[in-house]
């Protein structure tokens, strides 16, 4: 315990050094945790050397199970907002880079407004348990998933939500998945619809890893 916790403490003195890095993916081998093997084909492909589609494809798909390793604690806060988040109320309103998001409700999808007048709409939306507004539970998990994609330019349209009628949303420690996986990549390979997601952080990486294949 007390080398792998000095190891971790390296990892975040010197997150760019992959050395404490692979040492934990032994360790992780070793207990036969397939993320050890997640973090050593990570390093082989930001390295360049890893040029196997066949590695690739288990590249992409256990960062889809556990997403791309982070030697630094990504930040998942809520962007700042203000306003109500209502049904039919003044729409909630997030702020990031000097820019505006209107967060709005409509039956059946969810509208975010720019302020340059932008309307996205997001067809996979919660179905949420209030008729006169939304509850705290609902819109933390809401914004929570708009603060992802806003804070890492990724597109809004595609964004997906958990369907839990009731109760709303719960996620756990581990990264908020934004989005599903391509059809492109599951249908070939037999992947169930909901067995991955994607985090807005590796969004883009990903699919460009995808497209190599």
């Amino acid at each position: 315990m007390t080398s792998t916790r000095a190891l971790l403490d390296a990892i975040r003195a010197a997150p760019g050094d992959p050395g404490p890095q692979l040492v934990i993916a032994d360790l992780l081998l070793e207990q036969g945790d397939p993320r050890g093997e997640l973090i050593i084909l990570d390093h082989g492909e930001r390295a360049g050397r890893l040029t196997e589609p066949a590695a690739v494809e288990r590249l992409l798909l256990l960062a889809a199970e556990y997403t791309f390793p982070c030697a630094s604690e990504p930040d998942e806060s809520l962007l700042p907002s203000t306003g109500p988040a209502g049904y039919h109320n003044s729409p909630c309103i997030l702020h990031w880079n000097g820019l505006r998001y209107g967060i709005r409700y409509r039956p059946g999808s969810l509208l975010c407004m720019t302020g340059d007048g932008t309307v996205t709409r997001v067809d996979e939306c919660p179905t949420f348990t209030a008729t006169s507004g939304w509850t705290d539970a609902e819109t933390f998990a809401t914004l929570a998933v708009f603060s992802d994609a806003i804070r890492h330019g990724t597109p809004l349209g595609p964004m997906r939500f958990p369907h839990h009628p009731s109760p709303p949303p719960v996620y756990d420690g581990g990264a908020r998945r934004v989005y599903r996986l391509p059809e492109r990549f599951m249908i070939p390979r037999g992947l169930a619809r909901d067995r991955y997601g994607l985090a807005a952080r590796d969004y883009r990486r990903w699919n460009a890893l995808c497209d190599r294949l």
